[in-house]
């Protein structure tokens, strides 16, 4: 099976054909629909589309949890903060021509791109939603090839049909999506995609991305690239004498949400440490595996992993009875190891995390670079969280979020502002 149709023209098809480029043709032809759409109309439906997702059970049982990081994401309230901030305060100009920053002799217009094409990453499919919505709130269709277990993408985004608002009909908006399954050994439909896109959005690992982006393109074609990073978080010594249950709580929570597959899930926990603060350290590393067993057993159960990444998890706390601490649930469930190396640890993914001391920040600064994404930060003082913040991010990372909010997603992303990525900017002299 090399391509298969799973929607397309709000239908789920699920068939073996090779006739992309009727799907394309056929988003192209609905996105005059989508124009004519005023902004405050699509938000309405995301709006009313969040209460669903987040009412439906049967779809937050399947998405363990996560899915409710997107119903936050696409309320009104949210969707409408986005747009503001990418679109220079006035999201009204994706409707028509604004003016901007009170200039009185030019008006602007945010117009779409045409067709976004969103490559899945396998291990996070969820997280595909958020570049889907983003694009289609610009105006942007979606085509969106997805990986191999696709079922439970597919069954949201076909749950989109059931919203109906008094301007949108879903089964009509649905008409904004298609998904496709294209086997990586066709490259004839990885390259023709590739080729119609005016946006092409990858999330994945390194070879991934690479392969996508050595891809054909258009070339005038936008490139947004979600690509491997890695995450961490800063605890000093202050808020670790005096909240560190409630650190190590967010902090499990961080970590289950996506087993630690998505870019912005911490892998190691560097821990301020001081001559008189050895027995804190060490308390609030079992607080973590407290808090990590009680997320797994009454909030986000683990996910099933493969034989070989149970073989992994064994290996490294082999490896850490040895040289470090290990605290850890019967099963590979969750992992917590301790151990006085400095920087950090190499990822191991499936809910392993690691606790590591440091000094100073010069100590941090030196393991910084462009491959961190998100720096979880929890320093007691606001301006020492500031200056912090402004000092390691000048080498590397791209968000600094509280700890507990590391798993959300927000705009700027990767360091760039997604929905201004999606559209192209009209200046009109008035």
């Amino acid at each position: 099976m090399q391509f298969k149709n799973i929607i397309s023209n709000g239908q789920i098809n699920e068939k073996n054909e090779d006739n992309v480029l009727d799907i394309i043709n056929s988003l192209r032809e609905q996105q005059k629909w989508l124009h004519k759409l005023s902004i405050d109309d699509i938000l309405e439906y995301f709006d009313m589309l969040s209460k669903f997702w987040k009412e439906e059970k049967s779809l937050n049982n399947k998405f363990n949890y996560s899915l409710e990081h997107v119903t936050k994401f696409i309320s009104k309230e949210n969707l409408k903060k986005e747009l503001s901030i990418s679109l220079r305060g006035n999201y009204k100009i994706l409707d028509t021509f604004e003016p901007i920053n009170g200039q009185t002799n030019r008006i602007y217009h945010a117009q779409p791109r045409g067709l976004t094409v969103h490559w899945i990453a396998g291990n996070v499919a969820i997280l595909g939603i958020f570049s889907i919505v983003q694009a289609l709130i610009t105006k942007n269709v979606c085509l969106v090839k997805v990986p191999h277990e696709y079922e439970v993408l597919r069954d949201i985004i076909y749950s989109m049909k059931d919203i109906n608002t008094d301007k949108i009909k879903g089964d009509e908006f649905l008409k904004c999506i298609a998904l496709i399954y294209i086997e990586k050994t066709d490259s004839k439909n990885q390259q023709l995609i590739s080729l119609e896109a005016d946006v092409r959005i990858a999330w994945g690992g390194k070879d991934a991305v690479e392969s996508i982006l050595s891809l054909k393109k258009k070339f005038f074609a936008e490139d947004i690239v979600f690509g491997p990073k890695y995450s961490y978080a800063i605890i000093d010594s202050k808020s670790l004498k005096y909240n560190s249950e409630k650190i190590a709580q967010k902090l499990a929570l961080d970590v289950s949400v996506f087993d630690q597959f998505a870019c912005n899930s911490p892998h190691t926990i560097l821990v301020e440490s001081t001559k008189s603060n050895d027995n804190d350290i060490k308390q609030f590393t079992k607080l973590l595996a407290n808090a990590m067993n009680t997320v797994n057993r009454l909030m986000i159960p683990k996910q099933i992993i493969s034989e070989q990444k149970a073989m992994d998890i064994l290996a490294l706390r082999a490896e850490y009875d040895i040289k470090g601490n290990v605290i850890c649930s019967e099963n590979t469930d969750w992992t917590v190891i301790f151990s006085k190396e400095s920087g950090l640890a190499e990822p191991c993914f499936s809910r392993v995390i690691f606790v590591r001391p440091f000094e100073k920040i010069e100590d941090i600064k030196k393991f910084q670079n462009r491959k961190i994404q998100s720096i979880g930060l929890e320093i007691s003082d606001k301006t020492k969280r500031k200056m912090v913040a402004d000092d390691i991010t000048k080498y590397g990372g791209d968000r600094c979020p509280h700890v507990g909010m590391m798993s959300l997603y927000s705009s700027p992303w990767d360091g760039m502002f997604t929905i201004d990525r999606l559209v192209r900017w009209i200046p009109l002299d008035d």
